[in-house]
């Protein structure tokens, strides 16, 4: 949705703008979906006592679905599939498809040169937003698909799941995925920062 807006502003910024019935029925489409994603979370997750192949123990918390376990189950497949397209494929492929657009309508202008100096401004300070959303863009991609990845090499070779290592590989990829929440303010700050500083020089 922020995507949208962003676009707008930058493509077409003397278009209405959207309404607020409109952004209300996009929010709770959202966080219905939401919901929906993270039900199996709430319907289907367990402790187990997990032996490993060198045979130390643990206990799990994962996902028991009415056919097997999770990195089993064909529902998990399923699952997991749909996952990474609500919250991976769809997000990326419409922030590169929206930036895309901004970028060639920004860089792939030639009128620059007929603008007073205010309008000047404004162009260029909409060029540094992209520059900043399209970097967002790369550090989501980068934080998220490795985490995606995971649960679909574990299906398609079961075997790793009993080796030790595989649970400190699962936390490392869960805490990179969950990292760019917090990376997302600090490439805010430092690019508005490095604006500000160019602006004084």
């Amino acid at each position: 949705m922020s995507n949208h807006y962003r676009y707008i502003a930058v493509v077409h910024p003397l278009n209405p703008r959207t309404s607020k019935k409109t952004s209300a029925i996009i929010i709770m489409f959202i966080w219905c979906l939401s919901a929906l994603l993270a039900l199996p979370n709430l319907l289907y997750s367990v402790t187990i006592d997990f032996d490993y192949s060198d045979g130390s123990n643990r206990i799990m918390c994962m996902l028991e679905w009415p056919d097997d376990y999770a990195g089993v189950s064909y529902y998990d497949y399923c699952y997991n599939v749909i996952f990474f397209v609500f919250t991976y494929a769809i997000p990326m492929l419409s922030m590169l498809v929206a930036y895309s657009i901004m970028s060639r309508a920004l860089w792939g202008n030639s009128i620059i040169v007929e603008m007073t100096h205010g309008q000047q401004e404004a162009f260029k300070s909409k060029k540094k937003v992209v520059i900043m959303l399209i970097t967002v863009t790369i550090i989501f991609g980068i934080c998220w698909l490795p985490y995606h990845l995971y649960f679909f090499y574990v299906y398609h070779n079961i075997e790793v799941s009993a080796e030790p290592l595989v649970q400190h590989i699962y936390l490392a990829l869960y805490w990179l995925a969950m990292s760019n929440s917090c990376l997302n303010p600090l490439i805010y700050a430092l690019l508005n920062k490095r604006s500000v500083s160019i602006q004084k020089i």
